[in-house]
C-alpha cells in the first residue's frame, strides 16, 4: 500500500500546508482518509478523483471534512464529462453531528454510511476496521490492511489504554500528535507526541509518523523531539509525500 499525506495540520493550517487528509492507494484500490482544508488541490496534484472508491471520514470536525464541501461541486460538473468521475461517492463518516451528516447526504453526490464501533467493510483488496476512539465528537481511527501490510490510523484521539492493542505489530501508524506535553490538560482531545511514542513503543509497530500538528506554533522538531523520548525512530508526517506501508 502507498500513503499520501495530503494534509497534515489541524485545527488549522501553517502557511502553504493543508489539513488533514491522506490518500490510500493499493492495487485496484483508491481511498481518501479525511478531507479537511486544502486537500482537494493536493488530491488533484496526486491523480485527481478519477477511480477514487470512496472517502472516509474519522470525524465530523471542519479540519478533516471541509473539502467535502468543494469536492461536491467537482463531482457534479466533472461527471457528465469522464464516466470514471464516482457518482454517488461513498462516504464512510460519524452519524454525528447529525446536522452536518445530513447536509452532505442532502447534496446528492455522496452515498453516507454511518460509522459504527467495530464496523468492518472492504474495498477490493483493502479491508478496513472502524474503532471508536475518545474526542468531543464520535471519532473513529481505521485499521486497514490489503493483507500485507497494515496501516493504522488513529484519528483525532486522547489518550485511550487500548490503543496500543489496537494498533499492535501495524507496519505504520499514523499517530496524532495535536499537542505537545507542556500543553496537555486533563480530558484533553488529542494525543502528546510523547504519547504517541509511547504507544508505538508499546505496540512494537514498525513505524511511527506523527501527524494532525497544530499548525499555529509547533515545528517538526518540536514534535519529533518528544515523540523520539520513546520511539527514537519516529517520523513528522510530510505533506505530499508517498509512504510505503
Amino acid at each position: 500500500m502507498k500513503l499520501t499525506v495530503l494534509g497534515k495540520y489541524g485545527p488549522f493550517p501553517a502557511p502553504g500546508g493543508a489539513c488533514s487528509g491522506y490518500l490510500l492507494e493499493a492495487d485496484d484500490v483508491k481511498l481518501a482518509l479525511d478531507m479537511g482544508s486544502g486537500t482537494l488541490s493536493r488530491l488533484f496534484q496526486r491523480g485527481g478523483i478519477a477511480g477514487l472508491n470512496a472517502v472516509i471520514l474519522s470525524h465530523l470536525h471542519s479540519d478533516h471534512y471541509a473539502d467535502l464541501l468543494i469536492l461536491r461541486y467537482a463531482l457534479e460538473l466533472l461527471h457528465g464529462r469522464e464516466k470514471r468521475i464516482p457518482v454517488p461517492l461513498t462516504v464512510v463518516g460519524p452519524g454525528e453531528p447529525e446536522s452536518i451528516f445530513r447536509q452532505l447526504a442532502a447534496f446528492g453526490v455522496y452515498e453516507m454510511v454511518a460509522s459504527i464501533d467495530g464496523m468492518k467493510f472492504r474495498f477490493g483488496s483493502v479491508s478496513v476496521t472502524l474503532h471508536r476512539m475518545i474526542h468531543p465528537v464520535p471519532s473513529y481511527a481505521m485499521d486497514i490492511t490489503d493483507g500485507r501490510t497494515r496501516l493504522f490510523y488513529t484519528g483525532d484521539t486522547g489518550w485511550s489504554d487500548r490503543l496500543a492493542d489496537l494498533c499492535k505489530y501495524a507496519d505504520v501508524l499514523l499517530a496524532d500528535t495535536g499537542l505537545l506535553s507542556s500543553d496537555k490538560t486533563t480530558n484533553a482531545p488529542h494525543l502528546t507526541a510523547r504519547e504517541a511514542g509511547i504507544i508505538a513503543r508499546d505496540a512494537m509497530v514498525k513505524r511511527l509518523i506523527c501527524t494532525h500538528i497544530w499548525g499555529g506554533g509547533y515545528t517538526d522538531e518540536m514534535i519529533l523531539k518528544e515523540a523520539s523520548e520513546a520511539f527514537p525512530d519516529a517520523e513528522v508526517a510530510e505533506e505530499l509525500f508517498a509512504y510505503n506501508v
